[in-house]
C-alpha cells in the first residue's frame, strides 16, 4: 500500500508539501487524525474570501459530487483567468500538476500582471503585528516554489489537459442533475457543461499567461485589520526547486518515514496539537 493509500489520499497538495518543510510528522498526523481548525484558520479563510470578492466575478455554485466539485473548481479558475486578462489581477486560481507520477493540486491565492509577466502572490494572515519567523517564511518560500514550478509545466505544455483528463479519469465522470441545473440558471453554455470539456478550456487558458516571473511574493497581513506587515520576495531557483522535490518524495515514495522536527526546533512542539498524545517525540524533554 502507498503512503496515499494510508492517508486516504489521491493526490498530494501543495500546501502538504509546505508543511513538510514545518513537521513532516505533524502534516501526516492530520491525516491520521483529522486536523484541528483553529479560530484563525477560520478568520484567515474569511480573509482570502474577502479579497477573493473584490477582485473576481462571484459564481453561486454548490456541488452535490467529486464530478461536480472537480468542475466548479475548474470554471471558477477558467473565469478567473479571465479576469486577470481584464484587470491584470486575479484571486483563487486552482492549479494541477505532476510530480514524481503523483497527482499534484493546489490554489494560488493571487496572479497578478507585472512587467509583462505573471506573477505569484500568497497571502498568509497573523494574530497580530509581528513579522513571521523564519521557520514560517520557509514553509511559505516553498509553498510559491512548488505553484511555479507547476504554472511553468502548464504554460509549457509539459502538462496539458491530455494528461489532466488521464490523471482525474474525466470521461467517466458525471455530474449530478441538480448541479446541471445550477449551471443552466448561471448560463453556462451547454457546450461546455461537461468536466473534460471545461478542463480543456481551462489548461489553454493557461497556455495563453504571459511567462511566470522568478520574483515570487508572499504578503502577511493582519487577520483581524487586514494591514500589510510585510511583503516578501522572493527569487525562484530552479536547483532549489528540484531539491524541495526530490526531499518531498522520499517520504511520499515510501523511501522514509515522517520526519519529525530537528531538536533545534522542538519549540515548534508547543503549538502542536498531537504532542504529547500522538507524538511524544520530544515529550519527554517537556518543550521549552
Amino acid at each position: 500500500m502507498s503512503v496515499l493509500e494510508e492517508l486516504h489520499k489521491s493526490s498530494i497538495r501543495v500546501s502538504d508539501i509546505s508543511a513538510q518543510y514545518w513537521c513532516e510528522r505533524q502534516m501526516e498526523l492530520n491525516y491520521i487524525h483529522g486536523p484541528s481548525i483553529t479560530k484563525e484558520i477560520k478568520k484567515g479563510s474569511r480573509i482570502h474570501e474577502e479579497l477573493e470578492g473584490e477582485t473576481n466575478v462571484p459564481i453561486v455554485l454548490q456541488p452535490k459530487s467529486y464530478a461536480d466539485s472537480l468542475y466548479k473548481s475548474l470554471y471558477t479558475s477558467h473565469q478567473a483567468i479571465a479576469t486577470l486578462k481584464e484587470k491584470g489581477v486575479t484571486r483563487e486560481v486552482q492549479v494541477y500538476g505532476s510530480i514524481g507520477g503523483y497527482k499534484v493540486v493546489g490554489k494560488i491565492d493571487q496572479l497578478q500582471s507585472e512587467n509583462g509577466e505573471t506573477a505569484i502572490l500568497e497571502d498568509k494572515t497573523r494574530g497580530d503585528d509581528r513579522p513571521p519567523s523564519d521557520a514560517q517564511v520557509l514553509t511559505h518560500r516553498v509553498q510559491v516554489i512548488i505553484y511555479k514550478k507547476l504554472l511553468d509545466d502548464v504554460t509549457s505544455g509539459d502538462y496539458n489537459s491530455k494528461n489532466f483528463n488521464m490523471a482525474y479519469r474525466t470521461a467517466s465522470l458525471r455530474m449530478t442533475d441538480e448541479f446541471v441545473r445550477q449551471l443552466d440558471a448561471n448560463q453556462i453554455d451547454k457546450s461546455l457543461q461537461d468536466v473534460g470539456t471545461i478542463a480543456g478550456l481551462f489548461f489553454e487558458d493557461m497556455r495563453t499567461l504571459n511567462k511566470i516571473s522568478n520574483t515570487l511574493y508572499v504578503r502577511y497581513l493582519n487577520q483581524y485589520t487586514r494591514k500589510e506587515i510585510k511583503l516578501e520576495r522572493l527569487a525562484y531557483d530552479r536547483n532549489e526547486a528540484q531539491g524541495i522535490i526530490t526531499h518531498m518524495l522520499k517520504f511520499w515514495n515510501g523511501e522514509r518515514k515522517s520526519l519529525p522536527v530537528p531538536e533545534n526546533e522542538k519549540w515548534k512542539c508547543n503549538f502542536c496539537a498531537f504532542f504529547g498524545k500522538e507524538c511524544k517525540v520530544w515529550w519527554q524533554q517537556k518543550v521549552l
